[in-house]
Formats: structure tokens, C-alpha cells, sequence
């Protein structure tokens, strides 16, 4: 069926198993609800429309003030200032859906939201554009689960370079074109207070000048099953990239947020948080993905979580983000929370990164194994200071340890790392760090790191920002062989053929197998299907 914006709403009554609805070129305002349907593998619904544009004629500066009004009032009502309570206030909605594709759609100036999913399972979302938005794809509903996201593109931000950066990394080069990132708003201009701050920090909402409507994600899930593959795609100017929320019961919550694979995506100049599982997260592997200019890559601010497999990731961090004397500027690659209960280990090792800033500042995660990392240090950026960047934090030198109370120990964490490396079960082994406090100043300050651990300057080929063959170095060190747990509680050890440390071997990035759900992932058998989906 071929429709426009008058006969879209009849078409959707006819949708059947099979079914094909082509959205032909035009401006989609209203919006736009599928209920109840149902595919199946072998004949999936298809929604697509190359030459379509869903969403209004409101662009950020049209919606800033009722995003801020909404936000002031939740602020008021005691809850944190957001939009997040009307997210299923979206363009494209999906209730009660299963086996359904959506593909080849331009989304913009959809505030909140563009697309949304309630209690959908088999839902396959490629080559999708979404341009402004608080959120590109919410998902909620504690039977939400297989989803698929590929070869999509969010540019939340418009004021910024963030198009012409999809453009070149999906051109020939794969690499994104080198402009300057204080020139895009959100990135350099606005405070982030603006978007994320609360009445705690920073008082309540300034209704005409702050900006919440960009505070948001790329995909935000809430207490949703998992089985969730985020792939391949780019994420640009945005406040966050990947969230996840598990706020189930404490008797179910090993239910949700469970095999995620997060891999091969660009997260460009994200503002706050490129990747965050909160509260509860099992099994999830974050894999060969390439981050530029991110203020915090990883937020692991969760009370409990297991079998996470980071490896392979390649990681720029040049140029400070918002205007001069934002309070929210240094960032860190792991955001980590005040209390952590391992149930299971969390695995972060050979991955590449240039860096401005420390591995981690303060606070706790227990469970965290950091093995066969090569970092690099951008001391050619603007501002740059060893001081602020040293691996563990530039707090690492206090002398005044706290010897037993855990109360005492976790307000000493507030403003350091923690030195219970034994008792949590972290370990720092293998990696090449090219900071001097690593890693004799470190271990001398009471930090057990391994005796595998490799000091030395580190010089990358071409530091050039976004480009992933720079990232390597002349003879690297081998890399030290380690036992990894499996979800399953089975081992192995992972010690590949010429095994180096960083993200870069001789045959291409480091790989690892596939999570087991993965091999018996669903995926469509129709005539017009290609293999990567």
C-alpha cells in the first residue's frame, strides 16, 4: 500500500502478516499509531518511505520553553526536572506489536519523542534518520524484547556539524571530517547544568534559558526484557547515546536488562553519558565501537550487574565540552556509583584510547577487571595538564585512608578511588598507560595494580580525531592471556594468536566469540531481506 499523510491512519487498519505500507514523499505532522499488530518471520510488516518526513514544524527553539515549563513542574512536583513522564508522547508509536520493520524514514523535529515501543517483541529499526528530538527511540513494557537498531543516524543537535560527520563516516573513509566541535551548540555552548542539572546541584529550572529538551537518549529503555542489538550506528551532538533503566522489584529485577549487544556505532561529541546501564544490567557485550569528543563514555552507576564484555573500543578525547568554567568539563571514561554488588565480573580489555581526562576519578564498582588497554595521552590539546588526567584520578595521593569503617571508606570515595581492590575484586593488569603516575606513583599510593601493567610513552601514528587506523603503535607489548567467566559460569581463557594490548591486532580489531543469544537471534526470511539484519 502507497499512501500520504491524508490516508496513512486507513491504511494502518488494513496492515496484515505480509503487509507492505510505503509512505510516499510528504511532511507526516500527525501522530502516527500501530496497535496490534502482528507479523511473523516469514512475513513481517514492513513500514517505510524514503522520501518522508515525520514530524512537526517546531524545531528546538520552538519547543525549549514547554520542554523547560514540563521540566519545572515535575521539578516542583518532587521529581527530577525532565520530560522523560511524556516520552509516549511520540511521532510513530508501536503497542502490542510484534515482528514489525521500520526502515529507510526521516524523523525530524519529533519533541520528545520519534519513535516509541510498548510491549513490543521483533521489532527491526534500520536505516532510519532522526534529526532533533529529546529521544530518537524509547522502549518500555516488561515483555519489550528483540529489538534490533541498525544503520540508523541521530544528529540531535542540528546547530552543529553533526550531518556532515555522518556523511564522511559513511563515505569510502570511515572516518568523520575534522571540524571544529566548539563550534556546535550543545557541545560548547550551553552549560550542562542547562540540560541535566537538579535543584540539589544547581537550583531549580530557569524556564526561559534552559535547555531540556535535549535531555535525553538515542534509545532509552525502561524495565524492559532486553535481547536489545544496537549496531552501527551514529550518534552525533546528542546529550546521551544508549540508556537503560531496570526499576523492577528486587525479586524480578535479574529479569530485565539482560543480553544487550551495543557494537560498531560512532558516538560523537555526546554530552553526557555515550553508554549508561542504570540500576540493574546482566550480560552485555560493548564491542568495536568508536567514541569522539565524549564528555563520560560509560556511566556504570549501577547497584548490581554482571558479565559485561567491553573490548575492542577506540576512543578520542581532545577538546574540553561547554562554554569557559562549566562546572561539568574534565569527565572521566567510567562514571561509577557511591555502592556496586558484582553478580559477576565485568571484563574492560583491549580497547584504544587518547585521552584528556583519568580512567576513573572516585567512588566504587566491584567485579571490574581492566586488562591489555593501551592509552594514550592528548598533551597537544588545548588546556592540557597531566595533573588532571592521571589514570586513576587526580585525588589518588591522599594519604589519609580510612583503615575499616565502610561508612568512613565510601565518604573517602567520594572525592577518590577506591583502594579495596582485593575485597571488590578490581583488577588493573596488562595495560600500556602512557601517564607518569603509571603505575609505580599509583602502586606506591596503595593501588595493587598488576605486575603485568607496562609503562612507557605511548605515541599513536596519527592522533587525528575519528581516525581508527591512527590508533596504533609501534611494537606494542604482548598482551597477558586472562580466564574470562561466561554467562553460564563456564571459563575460558583468551589469549588470541600474536595477542598485543589496545583495540588493534595484526588481523583487524580483536574479536572475541559471539554472546551465545546471539547465534539464535530471530531474523526475518523475506524475499527483499539482506544478510545483516
Amino acid at each position: 500500500m502507497r499512501v500520504g499523510p491524508e490516508g496513512i491512519h486507513h491504511a494502518i487498519t488494513r496492515l496484515e502478516p505480509g503487509g507492505k505500507l510505503h509512505l510516499n514523499k510528504g511532511r507526516y505532522r500527525s501522530p502516527i499509531t500501530i496497535s496490534g499488530k502482528r507479523g511473523s518471520q516469514t512475513e513481517p510488516i514492513v513500514i517505510r518511505g524514503p522520501k518522508a518526513k515525520i514530524g512537526s514544524d517546531v524545531d528546538f527553539d520552538g519547543y525549549r520553553v514547554t520542554a523547560n515549563k514540563l521540566a519545572a513542574a515535575h521539578q516542583k512536583a518532587g521529581s527530577f526536572p525532565g520530560v522523560y513522564f511524556v516520552a509516549d508522547d511520540a511521532a510513530l508509536v508501536l503497542k502490542d506489536c510484534q515482528w514489525v520493520i521500520i526502515e529507510d524514514l526521516c524523523f525530524e523535529n519529533c519533541w520528545p519523542t520519534a519513535i516509541y515501543l510498548d510491549n513490543c517483541q521483533h521489532i527491526f529499526i534500520r536505516r532510519v534518520s532522526f534529526r532533533g528530538g529529546t529521544f530518537a527511540i524509547g522502549a518500555a513494557g516488561p515483555y519489550t524484547r528483540h529489538l534490533l537498531i541498525e544503520d540508523c543516524d541521530w544528529v540531535q543537535d542540528v546547530d552543529s556539524h553533526g550531518a556532515a560527520d555522518i556523511l564522511s563516516i559513511r563515505g569510502k573513509g570511515h572516518t568523520r571530517s575534522d571540524l571544529s566541535a566548539a563550534d556546535c551548540t550543545l557541545w560548547g555552548k550551553i552549560p550542562w547544568k542547562a540540560v541535566h542539572g537538579s535543584r540539589n546541584e544547581e537550583g531549580p529550572v530557569a524556564v526561559e534559558t534552559d535547555a531540556r529538551a535535549y535531555d535525553g537518549d538515542f534509545f532509552r529503555a525502561w524495565t524492559i526484557a532486553g535481547y536489545v542489538v544496537i549496531r552501527n550506528n551514529i550518534i552525533a551532538d546528542a546529550f546521551n547515546g544508549v540508556h537503560f533503566f531496570n526499576q523492577a522489584s528486587a525479586s524480578t529485577k535479574a529479569n530485565f536488562a539482560r543480553n544487550v549487544v551495543i557494537e560498531d556505532n560512532w558516538f560523537l561529541r555526546v554530552r553526557d553519558n555515550a553508554i549508561e546501564p542504570e540500576d540493574f544490567a546482566w550480560n552485555w557485550t560493548i564491542r568495536r565501537n568508536k567514541f569522539v569528543d565524549c564528555y563520560m563514555p560509560f556511566s556504570f552507576e549501577m547497584q548490581q550487574s554482571g558479565h559485561f564484555y567491553v573490548y575492542g573500543n577506540l576512543g578520542w578525547n581532545l577538546h574540553i565540552p561547554g562554554p569557559d568554567g562549566d562546572t561539568h568539563a574534565s569527565g572521566a571514561l567510567f562514571k561509577l556509583a557511591d555502592h556496586h554488588q558484582a553478580g559477576g565480573p565485568h571484563y574492560i580489555f583491549n580497547n584504544t584510547w587518547l585521552l584528556r581526562g583519568s580512567i576513573v576519578k572516585k567512588k566504587r564498582i566491584s567485579g571490574f577487571e581492566h586488562r591489555n588497554n593501551l592509552i594514550g595521552y592528548a598533551e597537544n590539546a588545548e588546556k592540557f595538564k597531566w595533573t588532571s588526567c592521571s589514570p586513576l584520578g587526580n585525588n589518588w595521593s591522599a594519604e589519609k585512608v580510612p583503615a575499616t569503617e565502610l561508612e568512613d571508606r565510601l565518604i573517602f570515595e567520594r572525592g577518590c578511588f577506591t583502594r579495596s581492590w582485593n575485597w571488590l575484586g578490581i583488577v588493573f593488569d596488562g595495560d600500556l598507560i602512557g601517564h607518569p603516575d603509571f603505575p609505580a606513583a599509583l602502586r606506591a599510593a596503595g593501588y595493587k595494580i598488576g605486575f603485568g601493567a607496562h609503562s612507557g610513552i605511548v605515541k599513536f601514528t596519527d592522533e587525528t580525531a575519528g581516525l581508527p587506523r591512527g590508533l596504533r603503535v609501534p611494537s606494542p607489548p604482548a598482551a597477558q592471556p586472562f580466564s574470562i567467566q561466561l554467562p553460564d559460569e563456564s571459563w575460558t581463557i583468551f589469549n588470541p594468536a600474536n595477542y598485543v594490548v589496545g583495540a588493534l591486532q595484526d588481523g583487524g580489531v580483536v574479536a572475541m566469540d559471539d554472546p551465545a543469544f546471539l547465534g539464535v537471534w530471530p531474523r526475518p526470511r523475506t524475499k527483499t531481506s539482506k544478510a545483516n539484519i
